[in-house]
């Protein structure tokens, strides 16, 4: 398969095409003076003419006659020229009526068919198809191009991506049909397959294909692709049906990782649709901010008192139900919605924080994703001084993966943020790959153990030496601690005789709205008692809770990983 150009098909059509203007009234002058010279010798006109003149002496009738045999040449003349004037016009027009055709039906950067075009030629194919005559639809996910237009520039893209589709167009055999559909998105029409092993042999050489260095200015670059595949009759005789099927897999290629190929399979279908279900009630959820911060009391191990609280994100959709942040945040993550989200929840917990007692502090995640970005620390400080809430009451929990991912911008985030008061706090710590060096280099003001090395505590001699390792690595960099999921006695009296600083958990509550803490904080139970600063005791003693619950709601939900 080779690849032209639209432009090209239209190259020589001024050759053939209409002359000039001056070229064409000296061709019609010349003939009109010739046709004229051969009808005069003809028709022996000069003669004529002199005896006539000779026979009526009224020189007016004479002028008259030769006015009458000039205009008769001119109006020749007029009659030839815009004879052919028409002519080029309607040839002209038809060329660039085809001309228009073809342009609307081709990729003007590669030359090749763009989605309407391919949609033609599947839907032709389509109409042949059998269990005998099968065929396949492949399509192509590129990826690199925007790391080599951000290191080289468009002009280094298109000329990738014109090497790409030369490359595949190498590839494919005579009777394939190769279209661009998107930016970096490509189609494929292998028409009478024999087996799935045609369109996977094919898969496969242009991954390879693609893995080869493309040479860009002075440097080299490297794509990787990915393929979903669908079969036809198997998977749909319909155009949309295959090409959706088709899209469905590259889907699950896309997230399985670099250079894979998959074909359709019925589950791929099922889980797509609740993703694409997912995301847009996400956006519609955004739009409409009902995506609400509910609240885990963190507790003082030490003063037996809640200290401040943690906003977790909480999703009730009328359709779905309650939908956890393990399934939406990762979607919002993919699709750009996260720093909307983020800001939107962060926004409402400050002004909820301020009617808690003003020695409260406010925890508040933050994804990998939005420390990308270099504007999120003035984003954050502005939010603060409209809810007109002191940076030094906030809390930012980070993942292990913010020191690994644009190290250089969180970094920047993260001191602007300290600078104007803000605590920094390590969520889920020893869950990343994150070293001690990349720890060191962010100025942390607390750990926060994660919940699965809690949780084994009372059965796991490892757990219990891994959460005293990490409780003596704080208190010699002087950092606070926390530990995650509390839920029994046990695991408490564990982590306070070994010095943990604060506690979190269903031990002493779970998330609750908003509307809930004023409750929370009035409770009686036991011997709790409300601290001078409006700080709410807890049981003096590790051993008098022995029940889970005695400070808490009675009925534990499971808790996702936060917003």
């Amino acid at each position: 398969m080779t690849l032209s150009t639209p432009r090209s098909r239209g190259l020589y059509a001024g050759w053939f095409g209409c002359r000039s203007s001056a070229t064409r009234d000296f061709i019609a002058l010349f003939g009109g003076v010739v046709l004229a010279s051969i009808l005069a010798y003809v028709y022996e006109l000069g003669p004529r003419l002199f005896q006539l003149g000779r026979g009526y002496a009224d020189s007016t009738l004479d002028d008259t006659v030769l006015i009458a045999f000039f205009l008769s040449v001119a109006l020749t003349i007029f009659s030839v020229r815009r004879y052919r004037d028409i002519a080029c016009e309607i040839k002209a027009q038809t060329i660039a009526e085809a001309e228009a055709r073809d342009l609307a039906r081709h990729d003007p950067l590669t030359g090749l068919p763009n989605r309407r075009l391919f949609d033609e030629k599947l839907d032709a194919c389509l109409v042949l198809a059998s269990d005998t005559h099968q065929l396949a639809v492949l399509m192509l996910g590129v990826d690199g191009f925007k790391k080599i237009k951000d290191t080289h520039g468009h002009t280094a893209v298109d000329k990738a991506l014109c090497e790409f589709a030369n490359r595949v167009a190498d590839i494919l055999r005579k009777d394939g049909v190769l279209a661009r559909l998107g930016s970096d998105e490509f189609g494929i029409i292998l028409p009478n397959i024999s087996s799935p092993d045609d369109p996977t042999n094919l898969a496969r050489r242009i991954v390879a294909s693609a893995a080869d260095t493309f040479a860009i200015e002075t440097a080299a670059a490297e794509l990787g692709v990915r393929i979903g595949i669908a079969i036809a009759p198997i998977d749909g005789v319909n155009l949309h049906e295959l090409v959706r099927r088709a899209e469905r897999a590259l889907y699950r290629a896309q997230r399985d990782g670099k250079s894979c190929v998959r074909f359709f399979e019925p589950e791929i279908d099922i889980h797509v649709e609740r993703r694409i279900q997912l995301e847009r009630e996400l956006r519609s959820a955004i739009t409409a901010d009902i995506i609400e911060p509910h609240y885990q009391p963190l507790v003082s191990l030490k003063g037996n008192c809640i200290i401040g609280f943690e906003a977790l994100a909480r999703w009730e959709n009328r359709t779905l139900g309650h939908i956890p942040p393990d399934v939406f945040i990762p979607i919002a993550e993919e699709t750009g919605l996260i720093n909307a989200l983020g800001d939107q929840l962060f926004r409402r917990a400050c002004f909820h924080a301020n009617a808690w007692p003003e020695t409260f502090t406010l925890a508040f995640n933050i994804s990998p994703v939005q420390l990308r970005d270099p504007a999120l620390g003035q984003r954050i400080l502005s939010i603060l001084g409209q809810a007109g809430l002191s940076p030094r009451r906030l809390e930012i929990e980070i993942t292990e993966s913010a020191f690994v991912e644009k190290t250089g911008v969180a970094k920047s985030v993260v001191d602007e943020l300290r600078q104007a008061g803000v605590r920094i706090a390590l969520d889920d710590f020893g869950t990343g790959y994150a070293t001690l060096s990349q720890l060191l280099s962010f100025r942390l003001d607390k750990i926060k153990i994660d919940r699965s090395f809690v949780s084994r505590l009372g059965d796991s001699t490892d757990s219990r030496v891994i959460v005293r390792a990490i409780l003596g690595l704080a208190n010699g960099f002087g950092l606070t601690t926390t530990a995650e999921g509390v839920e029994d006695a046990g695991q408490l009296a564990y982590l306070v005789a070994n010095g943990c600083t604060e506690g979190q958990g269903y031990l002493f509550s779970g998330a609750v709205p908003a509307a809930g803490i004023p409750a929370l904080l009035n409770r009686e139970f036991g011997s709790a008692a409300v601290a001078e600063d409006g700080q709410e005791g807890l049981h003096a003693e590790v051993d008098a809770l022995d029940s889970p619950g005695s400070f808490c709601h009675n009925t534990p939900s499971i808790t996702a990983p936060r917003a």
